[in-house]
């Protein structure tokens, strides 16, 4: 394991260990040692026994991929022995697009794992993971063109954002860890950001309480304590398919409000909206028959348009969260979580979610009265813009099929059948001329010759 061990991530675990604490090595690397002694650490270096490691009683232990090869017996052990320690424990993920490369060229990547594994084999014994790193390791060269290799990155990085990352440090100590709501198949979930603007939000309260899709999980995340929003929801407490979830005194802006939603949301499908935003009733149910009947991972509510066509939408400024619904058994590795604190992370998710996943569009009028709009600056998005390897953003062009107006078709077929009845009336005519004047001059004959007799 020693060659894994880079500079950067000798400086990241040196850091996470902290100063003059009793450290505990599992980890053959003599830098790394030098470094945590540096900072008055004192180091048991790969102690031979889990005795060993009991009697020196550190407060950190350090370990890398090795350690886990018997998954989540190896923590359970190192629990048992030394449960006061906190555990720093860094892995190669097995999503880095650096690894998943080398497959795809026959190169037999390096031992990994994902950590959702990671996570889970910590939580069995007994572990909570405190703070998350990453690492990005030194470029390996691959027989591919530089530009080949980074469209090839890119995709996997659309696919799975943590693909940039080639290893995980996590720092875990012994605890309780909140359980996470398991996802509930055909539930609807919608997650609502709100401010302290009270009558916004029991606007859009009461107009997702009225939707026709049911059973429907609603989650309000707000800035305010919850006890201050309980006269918004005296009306839709205990309706039937209804369930209602707060979640009061969340700091942040509305998208980091939004996440916080996300991560307490059960539903299948998801739509994210803000106070003040109306839907009408049929808006849910609608875009989730969609999702149902078809195999997108996601469903959009039209504008009124003829048309959906990305930059469009995004230089009107029209690409909000609250226009679509998502089917998350359909994102496979996607994370649906906003960027925070950054201007144009809704208009980025729109753009992620359209190079990825084309939309199942609903055409028509829209059904989510949204009057603010969203920020799409084209400079600024000029990289989320690009070409990706899917599909380019610009090429993402649904038509809606354009319905058969009577009037209009009516009013062709009768144009065409008399410009058709006017050519025949005009040869007609020229033909009646004709006779005309052959009988005229017939006549005028038959009298010429009259007069000669």
């Amino acid at each position: 394991m020693a060659q894994q061990i880079v500079g950067d991530l000798r400086t990241l675990v040196t850091r996470r260990a902290g100063l003059k604490r009793r450290v505990a090595l599992l980890v053959p690397d003599e830098a790394l040692r030098s470094a945590l002694e540096q900072n008055g650490c004192v180091v048991l270096l790969d102690p031979p026994t889990v005795e060993s490691l009991a009697e020196f009683a550190p407060d950190v232990v350090v370990a890398f991929d090795g350690f886990a090869s018997e998954r989540a017996d190896s923590f359970k052990r190192l629990a048992s022995s030394v449960p006061q320690a906190e555990l720093i424990f860094s892995f190669a993920n097995s999503a880095a697009a650096s690894l998943l490369l080398r497959g795809l060229l026959g190169v037999t990547p390096a031992p990994a794992s994902s950590e959702r594994d990671v996570r889970s084999w910590l939580t069995s014994a007994g572990y909570v993971v405190r703070s998350r790193d990453v690492v990005v390791m030194p470029h390996v060269p691959v027989p591919l063109s530089a530009d080949t290799e980074a469209a090839v990155r890119q995709l996997f990085e659309q696919l799975n954002p943590e693909a940039a990352a080639d290893r995980v440090l996590l720092v875990a100590t012994r605890g309780l860890e909140a359980s996470k709501p398991e996802r509930t198949r055909g539930l609807t979930s919608i997650v609502v950001s709100a401010s302290d603007d009270l009558g916004a939000l029991e606007g859009t309260v009461r107009s997702i309480a009225g939707q026709l899709r049911k059973p429907l999980e609603l989650i309000v995340v707000s800035p305010l304590p919850e006890f201050e929003l309980d006269s918004v929801f005296k009306t839709v407490r205990g309706r039937a398919g209804l369930e209602l979830v707060v979640k009061g005194g969340v700091v942040g802006d509305a998208l980091a409000r939004t996440n916080v939603g996300l991560e307490l949301a059960r539903g299948q499908y998801v739509c994210c909206v803000e106070a003040g935003e109306l839907l009408e009733r049929s808006h849910l149910s609608s875009l989730v028959k969609r999702l149902e009947d078809g195999t997108a991972a996601w469903a959009l509510s039209g504008d009124g348009g003829a048309r959906f066509e990305v930059r469009a939408w995004l230089e009107a400024g029209a690409v909000h969260r609250a226009r679509y619904v998502v089917d998350r058994e359909r994102l496979g590795s996607f994370t649906l979580l906003f960027a925070e604190g950054v201007d144009l992370a809704e208009a980025m998710m729109f753009c992620r979610l359209a190079a990825l996943f084309p939309p199942s569009w609903l055409p028509g009028p829209s059904t989510v009265d949204v009057t603010r709009a969203v920020k799409s600056d084209p400079a600024s998005l000029r990289e989320v813009l690009a070409a990706r390897p899917l599909r380019t953003l610009s090429a993402i062009d649904l038509r809606a099929p354009e319905p058969v107006d009577l009037v209009e078709e009516v009013q062709s077929r009768v144009a065409a059948r008399s410009e058709t009845a006017a050519k025949w009336f005009v040869r007609g005519r020229e033909l009646v001329e004709r006779v005309r004047d052959a009988a005229e001059k017939a006549r005028v004959s038959a009298r010429e010759e009259l007069e000669k007799k």
